[in-house]
């Protein structure tokens, strides 16, 4: 049986990331939240703060993994914002902690680091690619950033076996509604249900972004993390982009009434990339890896998952 530990399995991405891995003969699947009562089929799961070392290192040091998702974070760039110390205390600090426990208990562990496209210096000429240059601009990418420094440390010290992932932006199904497309779909399926006036209310809608579909992101994770070497870099992304206002035309045009777009003042961040795009080159010529679900489809599905919802807390 290979022994896989996946930190942050109640998040979105983790959801379907487990389903996968679950899914594979030969898999025994441990996840860490610190989500109270959470349960995934197939999986056993150890309530924990990533925060709190000593806990940590004792799951870490019961499962003794050979393949280690880190996913644990907080994932949200307005969020950071408010909550910078909070960000930099789950993403660097908890990846500290769980670097110090696989160092102890699985030095062999094969280690994927979740990042993030923030990471890098906005270039609205080129995509971006594994090599181009980093500059965070919010405390998110700042903290991914220095999770990456990290990991490279523990490497070059160790021989630690840990590659990352650099996450452009993706959605689908069981988003939380923090995310704009999430945000925009929850808000069109509660306008159709008759419990919201029929606006919504928005902030920049002229940013571009890369955006993948949920699914693919995972699966891209467990064929990445099977093969990458020590060390080595690959972005996670579509090649396709976005602006936002695209997005919202897309969700408004399988409302099934009519919607008013204003515009809110509170939704704009105080710094915002205006495009991440990415290069997607390298998976695809290692991996062979190629998104398997149209953007339209993924909005599609993300909607009918909102409208499935009925009287969930608006605030969720």
């Amino acid at each position: 049986m290979s022994r896989i530990l996946v930190t942050g399995c109640s998040g979105f991405l983790a959801s379907h990331l487990l389903q996968g891995l679950a899914g594979e003969a030969g898999n025994r699947v441990f996840g860490v939240t610190e989500v109270a009562g959470f349960r995934h089929p197939g999986v056993e799961v150890f309530q924990v703060d990533i925060r709190r070392r000593d806990d940590l290192e004792r799951v870490v040091a019961q499962v003794r993994p050979e393949r280690t998702f880190h996913l644990a974070a907080v994932a949200n760039v307005g969020f950071a914002w408010r909550n910078p110390a909070l960000t930099y205390e789950v993403n660097f600090l908890g990846t500290s902690n769980l670097l110090e426990a696989l160092r102890q208990a699985a030095p062999g562990s094969r280690l994927l680091l979740m990042s993030s496209a923030e990471v890098y210096r906005p270039d609205a000429e080129s995509p971006l690619r594994e090599t181009s240059p980093l500059a965070p601009q919010n405390p998110y990418a700042l903290s991914k950033a220095a999770m990456e420094m990290l990991a490279g440390m523990y490497g070059r010290a160790f021989a630690m076996k840990a590659c990352v992932a650099r996450a452009f932006n993706f959605t689908g199904p069981g988003q939380d509604r923090k995310f704009v497309a999430s945000d925009f779909a929850s808000q069109v399926a509660r306008i159709e249900r008759g419990e919201s006036e029929p606006v919504i209310r928005v902030g920049n809608l002229e940013a571009v972004r890369d955006f993948s579909d949920v699914r693919d992101v995972a699966r891209w994770l467990r064929i990445v993390a099977a093969g990458a070497e020590p060390g080595e870099v690959f972005n996670l992304c579509s090649g396709a982009t976005y602006s936002i206002r695209r997005l919202l035309d897309l969700l408004l045009g399988h409302a099934r009434v009519p919607i008013r777009v204003e515009v809110d003042a509170d939704r704009f961040r105080p710094v915002d990339n205006p495009m991440l795009r990415g290069d997607p080159g390298l998976i695809r010529r290692r991996f062979g890896l190629v998104p398997e679900y149209p953007f339209e489809r993924t909005l599609l599905d993300l909607l009918d998952d909102w409208r499935g919802k009925a009287g969930e807390d608006p605030g969720r």
